[in-house]
């Protein structure tokens, strides 16, 4: 029997890797249900990387920034009430397998 508590599986999918001018686009999938952005990484001067990140269809655009977790940020709503959200996250992501 399933947990009804337990967070969906959640995965992130790189569709294009960053073109020369470093637009890129990855998928996340939750829920059965599958959103794309496009991202590209900007200048950060403050510590970490920074991404532009377009939600596709919505209009919706995050500045994000990761790196080391004190240096994990988004201006979205999920990290303004739970401090981490699946932007930061799958990011986080492509880069540990080294995707960008």
């Amino acid at each position: 029997m399933s947990d009804p508590t337990a967070k969906p599986a959640r995965t992130i999918r790189l569709v294009y890797e960053p073109d020369r001018d470093g637009v890129g686009a990855f998928s996340i999938t939750a829920n059965e249900r599958t959103c794309y952005y496009t991202f590209r990484e900007i200048l950060c001067e403050i510590g970490g990387r920074g991404f532009a990140v377009h939600r596709l269809g919505l209009g919706a655009l995050y500045h994000v920034r990761v790196g080391r977790p004190t240096e994990c940020t988004c201006e979205c709503k999920g990290f303004l009430f739970r401090n981490t959200c699946r932007h930061v996250l799958g990011l986080l992501a492509l880069i540990r397998q080294k995707k960008i």
